[in-house]
């Protein structure tokens, strides 16, 4: 349990240092029949570390009754679609590891922990080996957004705060930040990197999540070949974003990026 113990150390004395208190989470994941769709398996691994591997629903929702927050790898499309008849899962909120991961972690290789959508795990259909991955993963997320300067934070909260797949994150960390001008601001923050003429204020209305996206592929520079394949099935717009950003001249003598 000794690697557990260095994630908690982490949290209490690190990450969390500003946080009133720690609110509950519990990582969770699901095996399901292919063929008849029903859960077969449930595992769980709370906060402090106590794990539960069961064929029971009844012993899975006991475990998660007091957890304000679900955290897991695609469990808001696919962990949640299963377990919506279970009363103890209603108005906690979900953590997604995997809309997370393309956005802190843009750069090739992607996370050691990922192959594309997938967790990469020793176990094959053992949920409990996955909880303790997504785990793993989740706790890398936190580390690389604190490591964010500033103001690309803002960005990814002001364009996120509102998208069911982000908002539980930036609630379980109690993050806000003013979002006023937020045009400006990626300007500003994008000044060499993107067309000051592009269509900043129709993307941030019409296509947060594809902006968000785009402008993390933008902060490394390295953004033609990066983009996993699950994200463009998902959101095929990133590529027409990044288009308009970042190969569509202006010719305007005013933009560096441009010229």
């Amino acid at each position: 349990m000794a690697e557990i113990s260095d994630y908690f150390n982490i949290i209490r004395n690190g990450l969390f240092s500003n946080r009133k208190h720690l609110s509950g989470l519990a990582f969770i994941d699901v095996e399901v029949g292919l063929q008849d769709k029903k859960i077969h398996d449930f595992g769980a691994v709370q906060e402090s570390g106590e794990q539960l591997h069961t064929s029971s629903q009844q012993d899975f929702s006991y475990f998660i009754a007091n957890t304000e927050f679900l955290c897991g790898h695609n469990i808001i499309h696919h962990d949640l679609k299963y377990l919506s008849d279970i009363k103890q899962i209603k108005n906690k909120k979900p953590i997604d590891t995997l809309y997370l991961s393309p956005l802190l972690f843009p750069k090739k290789p992607y996370h050691k922990l990922l192959k594309d959508d997938k967790l990469q795990t020793e176990e094959m259909n053992n949920p409990l080996n996955d909880c303790l991955k997504a785990r793993d993963l989740f706790y890398d997320e936190i580390n690389a957004f604190h490591a964010l300067p500033q103001d690309l934070k803002t960005i990814y909260y002001s364009l996120l705060h509102k998208v069911y797949e982000f908002s539980a994150f930036f609630d379980y960390l109690q993050f806000q930040a003013i979002d006023g001008q937020l045009e400006l601001l990626i300007l500003r923050i994008f000044q060499e990197k993107i067309c000051i003429n592009s269509p900043i204020e129709m993307l941030v209305k019409e296509y947060p999540i594809e902006l968000a996206y785009a402008l993390a592929l933008i902060s490394i520079g390295d953004y033609y070949s990066v983009t996993p394949p699950w994200l463009l099935h998902h959101f095929p717009n990133i590529e027409n974003v990044l288009k308009l950003l970042c190969s569509t001249p202006c010719h305007d003598v005013r933009c560096n990026y441009c010229e």
